[in-house]
């Protein structure tokens, strides 16, 4: 099992529709997955299910630990479920030592290993709060969704001092990728600032895909589904996040780990 953070300075990059959209190709793609909502907002659960609002989640979690089980919330795709945010207000005023927040998350995710989870993907809330922090310390790699526009050109490398600091505490976490989104295509700005990252940064650090700006992707987003989900037939823009889940399985080596389990079992087909 690996588990994946996604992280950013600034609200408003797409960083929970990735994670939905991620999460929901992933499990497309055979992968069990579980998108855990760790932003106070709870972004992922009013999105993939209304009736999630009122349930506990990743907040009671961090306050009392307990069952994972009685947490995860199953969507109609078998191989996707999801944890809220929980009701962030009331564990709030009953409190979390910041502390145990790193044991709290160990248990987490030893509670997604053992239900047989192949990849956890865990949302943030914007910027670098203590949660946020433990939450990417704890994760093998983290994703880092960057809008294409010039204030990125400053923000990526803070963020990237910010996990090597990480590192040099002694933290594994490793930068699986920096994903340009909301790329406009018509618009000179908003290109020339993609080039110029990918310009200032060593290749291997750029995800190769990027998610433009469409109609599409802010209905999905407005619908809080998938957008391979907002029609009959899934829009061919969809096949983008097919093609961030492919890359990510290479960038973090979730594909060897499939040939791995199942390599001597090819050899007989």
């Amino acid at each position: 099992m690996i588990a994946i953070a996604t992280a950013s300075q600034k609200g408003g990059v797409g960083k929970t529709t990735l994670c939905i959209n991620l999460a929901y190709s992933l499990a497309r793609r055979g992968w069990r997955v579980l998108l855990i909502d760790t932003d106070p907002q709870g972004g992922v659960g009013l999105s993939l299910a209304k009736s999630t609002k009122a349930r506990e989640g990743f907040h009671e979690f961090l306050v009392r630990g307990g069952d994972l089980g009685k947490m995860v919330v199953s969507t109609r795709l078998p191989e996707l479920e999801i944890v809220p945010a929980g009701q962030y207000d009331t564990c709030a005023r009953q409190g979390w030592s910041v502390h145990e927040v790193p044991a709290r998350l160990a248990d987490l995710l030893r509670g997604a290993e053992l239900r047989g989870v192949d990849v956890v993907l865990m949302d943030t809330a914007a910027g670098m709060s203590s949660t946020t922090e433990a939450v990417v310390k704890a994760c093998d790699f983290v994703v880092l969704p960057q809008q294409a526009e010039p204030l990125a050109i400053r923000s990526v490398p803070h963020l990237l001092e910010t996990l090597a600091r990480f590192r040099a505490e002694g933290a594994g976490v490793r930068v699986a990728g920096i994903l340009l989104t909301m790329v406009m295509r018509e618009n000179e700005m908003s290109l020339k600032v993609a080039r110029e990252l990918r310009d200032m940064l060593p290749a291997n650090l750029m995800f190769q895909q990027s998610i433009p700006r469409l109609p599409s992707f802010l209905e999905a987003s407005a619908l809080g589904v998938p957008v391979a989900l907002t029609k009959r037939n899934p829009p061919p823009e969809a096949l983008i996040f097919d093609q961030i889940a492919a890359e990510l399985e290479l960038r973090t080596g979730l594909t060897h780990q499939r040939e791995k389990e199942h390599g001597h079992a090819s050899l007989m087909d």
